[in-house]
């Protein structure tokens, strides 16, 4: 969030106030103005003055309360208002007075004593320091020259020189005190504004780039949105970056990306800018006239992000794929924006090209026409598609304790075995995730009959989305025999990519059912770390990419002693030999997962039987 955000953010917070104040003061001021008129009417002391009197007051009480109520020059009015009701009040006062209006001026004066104080609530404290000069002045001269005549008071007896300064400087102390109680709170609500501001900031920014985080930026997309305005949504995601972490360590990562930041933040025609996590950026780029001037805009972005970026040992420099599509042109909903944007950029990946317009007919063509898609749908009706389970083993012991299920496709009879990586993402697009999910688990369940094995499903942002989803696991579940607290969900860190909120709730009515939640992949990215406090969390997987380098085994025992403290089930995957089996273990680990203690089996049909690896 920019400062000139936060400021904003600062002045409205006040403008509400004094808006309230205002419309308060003014309501209130015009019911006492006519509940006093109808008293003297009541009275029968009612006159042409006192009219003209009721007539001032409540056309500026009525206007102050409009004006209020509009938001229309409130400050202005405000002060001008109640100062002219404050001079004309003492100016009647001095005139009663004048002219030995005895009952009039028996009413003026006490009132005018205290009156003044409600100007604390609204005026600031050094327009109240001149309001103590007046009132000390007026309340010295109006002593002086009338109390005595007004009240019938015995001069004789009483010094009214000396009471006169008294009362005025009493009148006068007073106001200059609540002026440094004014001047108090605005102090407090000066710090108050500031807290806020930069609780907002912290909320909504990402912590090593400065841009905003993935909540701030489906933020401001929600917002375009509403605005019916013709904007473009952009995905970057970084090529060879991965290699300059590797080779050079987290510091010139952080640099690299630091600098991505910076030249996203600075560019003039980006309306907004974000990072998404690890080496994942997006941007909202304001309404262009024509495809072609959005299209040389893309190209510019490119060119920019792609530079040489300076470095303590010199240059290093990284690509840029970028996939972007037009709100409403390309898509009728947000979520179908931000699939065409993804869609466009992973085609560019895939391409090896630097940037790519969504093309609705060529995004969504190859996919239904893709023989890999007709395929799987035939596979999956004839359950051709099988559950494969992975074993899970304690860390001690190495006794399994668990199994994860998997999903593969054998006899595809295409040209080659599809991988997970393959016919999952196809079987979301079409929606048949939830079909898949439980015809393999209905087949899983069968097979394990040992009630201390728990199984773990991997579920996916969609499937959670599904208002029905945990109310048909429950029911595939429980229909086979198996207790909840046996069936552990896994989620990766996109769940925090759109609907956290809606995710969290899931999650936590999840683990009310029994089930255990799993974080996977965890040090695959860079933006995991936030999730441990944000999601529901009873174990977390820690990727195998952090058994590599010596540099990724420090990540790895700083990261095992991190879940430990928060109190998290700890899993280590991809383990496939005997010494990193040991050294994990050793770092205090609970679980470990790899090809060490088995690869995925198929689950055959009335052949397939659980053992223990040993």
């Amino acid at each position: 969030m920019s400062h000139k955000s936060l400021a904003g953010t600062k002045t409205r917070g006040v403008d509400d106030r004094v808006r309230r104040m205002a419309f308060w003061v003014g309501v209130v001021g015009f019911t006492q103005s006519t509940l006093l008129i109808g008293i003297y009417a009541i009275d029968h002391t009612l006159n042409a003055t006192y009219l003209s009197r009721y007539a001032f007051y409540g056309s500026i009480f009525a206007l102050i309360a409009w004006t209020g109520r509009s938001n229309w020059r409130v400050d202005i009015i405000l002060a001008l208002g109640l100062a002219g009701i404050y001079l004309h009040m003492w100016s009647a006062a001095f005139y009663d007075a004048w002219t030995n209006d005895v009952d009039a001026s028996v009413f003026w004066f006490p009132t005018l004593l205290f009156a003044p104080l409600f100007l604390v609530l609204v005026t600031g404290y050094r327009v109240l320091i001149g309001y103590a000069l007046l009132q000390g002045t007026f309340v010295y001269s109006y002593t002086r020259f009338f109390l005595a005549d007004v009240y019938g008071l015995d001069t004789t007896v009483l010094n009214i020189d000396t009471l006169s300064i008294i009362l005025g400087l009493m009148a006068g102390q007073a106001l200059l005190l609540l002026a440094i109680l004014a001047f108090a709170r605005k102090r407090t609500d000066h710090r108050l504004f500031n807290l806020i501001n930069e609780t907002e900031r912290l909320a909504a920014e990402d912590p090593l780039t400065g841009l905003k985080n993935r909540r701030a930026l489906m933020q401001q997309i929600d917002r375009f949105w509403e605005l019916k305005t013709d904007f473009t949504v952009v995905f970057i995601d970084l090529d060879r970056f991965k290699p300059i972490n590797d080779e050079y360590g987290h510091a010139v990562g952080d640099r690299v990306l630091q600098t991505i930041g910076k030249r996203l933040q600075d560019h003039s025609n980006l309306a907004c800018a974000a990072r998404l996590g690890g080496d994942e950026f997006a941007a909202i780029i304001d309404p262009q006239s024509d495809d072609a001037t959005l299209h040389a805009l893309v190209e510019q972005l490119h060119d920019l992000l792609t530079q040489l970026i300076d470095v303590e040992f010199g240059h290093v420099s990284v690509g840029a794929s970028i996939g972007y599509a037009r709100a409403r042109l390309d898509a009728a909903s947000i979520s179908e924006l931000l699939h065409a944007a993804d869609t466009a950029m992973m085609r560019c990946k895939a391409n090896h090209q630097d940037i790519a317009k969504f093309d609705a007919q060529h995004d969504n063509i190859s996919l239904s026409n893709s023989a890999m898609t007709e395929a799987f749908r035939k596979a999956l009706d004839n359950k051709q598609i099988k559950p494969a389970l992975q074993p899970i083993v304690d860390a001690k012991s190495h006794k399994v304790i668990g199994y994860e299920l998997l999903a593969r496709w054998p006899n595809s009879g295409l040209s080659r075995e599809p991988t997970p990586a393959e016919f999952i993402p196809i079987a979301e697009k079409l929606g048949l995730l939830n079909q898949l999910l439980w015809q393999t688990l209905m087949v899983a369940l069968r097979r394990i009959d040992d009630p201390d094995v728990f199984l773990a499903i991997n579920v996916s942002p969609s499937q959670l989305s599904s208002s029905h989803f945990l109310d048909e696991l429950e029911t595939c579940v429980l229909s086979q025999g198996v207790a909840m607290d046996r069936i552990e969900i896994e989620v990766t860190e996109h769940v925090a990519f759109r609907n956290l909120e809606e995710n969290v709730r899931v999650l936590e009515d999840a683990r009310r059912r029994g089930c255990r939640i799993a974080l996977d992949d965890f040090g695959s990215g860079y933006s995991s770390l936030s999730l441990l406090e944000e999601l529901p969390l009873d174990k977390v997987k820690l990727d195998k990419s952090l058994l590599g380098t010596p540099n990724k085994r420090g990540v790895l025992q700083a990261t095992v002693h991190l879940t430990a403290e928060l109190g998290f089930i700890c899993c280590v995957e991809g383990i496939e030999d005997s010494e990193s089996a040991d050294y994990v273990a050793a770092l205090g680990c609970d679980e470990m997962q790899g090809f060490l203690f088995g690869a995925p089996t198929i689950i055959a049909e009335n052949v397939f039987q659980l053992r223990a690896v040993s």
